[in-house]
């Protein structure tokens, strides 16, 4: 029996791995007038927030770094934070998706090709990317977590 057209052109199911190492320096300072000179500077007029208002927040942050267990969730939690904005940002080195499916398309049959640049051209292509996007499952079950650490510094 003929393997139909379909079965023929069938891609096989592949697996690739992305590895994300991170490592970055946090540094921590005490809150003082000139440190937070530039983000806050009391109301001396006694409408405002008072000098007390940063104390308050200089206490909390002594009282974080003495807990270690606190202070290490706390890393990591702002850490990741961070990284998330960093990688959802349009940043130099990285393209936006329009970008990177305009250079693949482009290649593609004339027919294909013209679909996709009007997809693009009317605000759609995101809409025409639904089910391409749904190929992509990333196993976060079998991930495997080699260690969220804080290393400490000198």
């Amino acid at each position: 029996m003929a393997d139909t057209t379909i079965e023929k052109d069938r891609s096989p199911i592949i697996e690739r791995r992305c590895r994300i190492v991170i490592e970055v320096e946090i540094r921590i300072s005490e809150i003082t007038p000139e440190n937070v000179a530039d983000y806050f500077t009391p109301d001396e007029t006694g409408e405002g927030l008072p000098w007390e208002w940063a104390e308050r927040q200089n206490r909390l942050l002594s009282a974080m770094l003495k807990d270690e267990e606190n202070l290490n969730e706390f890393l990591s939690r702002i850490t990741r934070d961070d990284l998330e904005m960093l990688i959802e940002s349009v940043h130099e080195g990285y393209r936006s998706d329009d970008e990177l499916f305009e250079k693949i398309y482009s290649r593609m049959g004339s027919e294909d090709a013209l679909y996709f640049q009007e997809a693009k051209a009317e605000g759609l292509l995101d809409d025409n990317l639904a089910l391409l996007d749904k190929a992509f499952v990333i196993d976060w079950k079998r991930a495997e977590i080699k260690d969220v650490c804080v290393v400490k510094g000198a």
